[in-house]
């Protein structure tokens, strides 16, 4: 593992992303370079530590010519290094809530719509 740069993005008004970035070296049976290979790991926090020189093991997917890796075996020190998003029970609250709001406007919405006009049943007019 290579040049490693940590640096925070903003998303959205109050919410802030990690992001590192380095380079895996890839090499063959021999211990010969092949090439480099450029990562990126994103997450809210992170879990483990890296260095430059140790030896990794990153697990994900390749998109637009970046690695983007969810977790990195490291191999030096035998930690696993894991990027942390927003919990998953704080994302199915927020998704209960906003399924709540909207049955509740579509209820409101359908009583005014199906209303009946007019006076009551049994009102006298004068």
């Amino acid at each position: 593992m290579r040049g490693l740069q940590v640096r925070t993005e903003q998303q959205g008004r109050d919410s802030y992303e990690s992001v590192w970035t380095f380079r895996i070296e890839r090499v063959d049976a021999s211990g010969r370079r092949e090439f480099l290979v450029p990562v990126e790991m994103r997450g809210h926090t992170f879990a483990g530590a890296l260095n430059e020189g140790d030896w990794v093991r990153a697990v994900g997917r390749m998109r637009a010519g970046t690695f983007r890796a969810d977790r990195v075996e490291n191999r030096t020190t035998g930690a696993e290094v894991r990027a942390k998003g927003t919990p998953r029970a704080v994302l199915i609250l927020a998704c209960l809530f906003l399924a709540l709001v909207v049955a509740f406007l579509a209820w409101g919405a359908y009583e005014l719509f199906t209303m009946p006009s007019g006076p009551p049943p049994g009102w006298d007019r004068p």
